[in-house]
């Protein structure tokens, strides 16, 4: 990793002079503004030095990810998602690596353009400081659309969501390429419980980034448990499984896909192929005693079919589930409980022996 003095010598050059350079928009008043934007960068080491720290981000290494965020900014003083993510990562090492990113901003030259005025602003330490000086800088320069992006973000997160919305709106507004902010504004739909909303916003960021994975995954499970709408969500599951994302979560949410498309066999097939390989996924053993219980069994002789394997999935559900999960808290002290005791009045006593996953299994017909 270079020194803290080596870097800023030439980072600190190099900003000053993005700092004067014409493509900056200075504006007068709070609205309207041309978007401001970072001038080109044709330094190839440092557009792969870029590629590479956002692989190192993305599998959780900030510390093999920091010197290559340092050559990104040296090279391309006006890449400000590499500046953002520099400051990200140093943040969550903490230490020195903190310690030298706040060196660098705070030593940068303030100019008459927004660039170094915002990166300072970010670093403020309360969400109260930020605020004001993003506004300070909007007011000066409306057109820095990355400042409305910031402000949008310290509303979202103080819970100020209406606010937030217009914010995230005005900075995509202000800058179409500014993608986040649609993502963003996606996400604050969704905590409104605009659902439809947001996925119109999930579909155009994702047209921009198509490869944002998290996004994806985000985008099916409103779809699918929101929205109800299984065709659209399994075709994002298709893109999630052919960039090789066979996560748990993606398994579920294919399971659940199944079931909502009326496939319960296949459905109960892919939870337990999900069991077989991680055990202790309690959610997987609880969806399939609900198939069996509520879904399949509608009179007394299909719930003589069904609910043997309905009470083997709930007991293996409580076996495996954690009392620390709030979100199964419900299920695990009064719903899966009441369920096994109506079982048990039809049924009789279950059985002794702990039940095995062929128990689980889609009964023979016949």
């Amino acid at each position: 990793m270079p020194s803290a003095r080596g870097l800023s010598v030439a980072w600190l050059a190099l900003l000053a002079s993005a700092c004067a350079s014409p493509g900056v928009i200075v504006g007068a008043g709070g609205g309207g503004g041309d978007p401001w934007r970072p001038a080109p960068c044709d330094d190839a080491a440092a557009l792969a030095a870029w590629r590479t720290a956002r692989e190192a981000i993305a599998r959780g290494d900030d510390r093999a990810a920091l010197p290559q965020l340092q050559r990104a900014i040296e090279g391309c003083p006006e890449l400000v998602r590499a500046h953002c993510a520099y400051q990200d990562a140093a943040r969550r090492l903490g230490g020195d690596a903190m310690e030298e990113m706040v060196s660098h901003y705070a030593a940068a030259p303030a100019g008459a353009a927004p660039l170094a005025t915002y990166l300072r602003a970010r670093l403020a330490e309360t969400a109260y400081a930020q605020a004001n000086d993003l506004k300070r800088l909007l007011e000066q320069h409306p057109g820095f659309a990355w400042a409305r992006l910031s402000l949008a973000r310290v509303d979202r997160g103080q819970g100020r969501l209406a606010e937030a919305l217009r914010g995230f709106e005005r900075a995509r507004r202000t800058d179409p390429e500014l993608v986040e902010a649609s993502l963003e504004r996606a996400q604050v739909l969704v905590e409104l419980g605009r659902a439809r909303e947001a996925a119109r916003d999930y579909e155009a960021y994702l047209e921009a980034r198509p490869r944002d994975l998290v996004a994806v995954r985000e985008l099916v499970a409103l779809l699918l448990y929101r929205l109800g709408r299984v065709d659209a969500a399994t075709q994002w599951l298709d893109r999630l499984e052919a960039a090789g994302d066979r996560t748990v979560a993606q398994r579920m949410d294919r399971a659940a896909a199944l079931w909502r498309s009326g496939r319960h066999r296949d459905a109960v097939a892919a939870y337990l192929a999900i069991l077989a390989e991680a055990p202790r996924e309690a959610r997987a053993a609880l969806n399939v005693g609900l198939l069996y219980y509520e879904v399949v069994a509608r009179d007394e002789a299909s719930r003589r079919r069904y609910w043997p394997k309905a009470r083997a999935a709930f007991r293996m559900f409580l076996a495996n589930t954690s009392a620390d999960d709030g979100d199964e808290r419900f299920e695990r002290t009064w719903a899966v409980p009441y369920r096994l005791r109506r079982i048990a009045e039809l049924l009789g006593p279950a059985p002794d022996a702990p039940p095995e996953l062929p128990a689980l299994s889609w009964p023979e017909e016949g």
